[in-house]
């Protein structure tokens, strides 16, 4: 019988994919995580300007058995990814040029029985932004009522020289985060994190 490897939740696909995205030398990551109840679909898309691949590595590296990396011996995130969305009666792109990136996207129908649960996305967001403090990464949550969106770019404004990776930093951002991901208001969870950096500055 063949073996399958599936990832405990969604923030560890979406973790190992933009790590991928930044060893290829990202500069600006785009990610949408689309939810819908009424389309009975779920949907994971990351899109990145890096340094991308000819057709004959998009081809390769959907082989679980190649990887360009030394430090594992076979390749994870990718096939996984492609894996996750046959088996969960979706479909899965995969799209690259060579200087201009790639972009990848998972779509699932929401109420199979082999969905993983969503994770902490915004502790995969930190992690991701503490690999290299200077990519840009913008996050759009999409469900049927709401639409929250996370950029790096306004964090690293409201923080000045204060790095997003300083444990205090990185624990209001993945509250923001997963806050608004839950549906609040987007307003109120900014403005809660505003004040919020502005203590800790006043006090630093």
């Amino acid at each position: 019988m063949e073996e399958s490897f599936m990832m405990a939740d969604l923030s560890m696909y979406l973790l190992d994919i933009t790590s991928n995205s930044i060893r290829a030398d990202a500069s600006h990551i785009m990610i949408r995580f689309e939810d819908s109840k009424k389309k009975n679909e779920i949907s994971l898309e990351i899109i990145d300007d890096g340094r991308g691949m000819d057709a004959e590595m998009v081809e390769k590296v959907q082989n679980p058995f190649f990887t360009t990396r030394t430090t594992r011996k076979i390749g994870l995130g990718i096939p996984f990814f492609k894996e996750l969305a046959e088996q969960c009666e979706g479909h899965f792109e995969l799209e690259s040029k060579v200087n201009e990136g790639t972009r990848i996207k998972c779509t699932m129908k929401k109420d199979h029985w082999d969905v993983p649960p969503r994770g902490d996305i915004g502790d995969a967001l930190v992690l991701a932004l503490c690999m290299n403090e200077a990519i840009h990464i913008h996050f759009d949550y999409i469900s049927d009522e709401k639409h929250f969106s996370f950029d790096s770019q306004e964090i690293r404004e409201i923080l000045g020289d204060v790095s997003i990776c300083e444990a205090e930093i990185s624990s209001w951002c993945k509250a923001y985060i997963n806050e608004g991901i839950k549906e609040e208001e987007k307003d109120e969870v900014i403005s809660r994190f505003k004040s919020s950096a502005r203590s800790d500055k006043k006090a630093s």
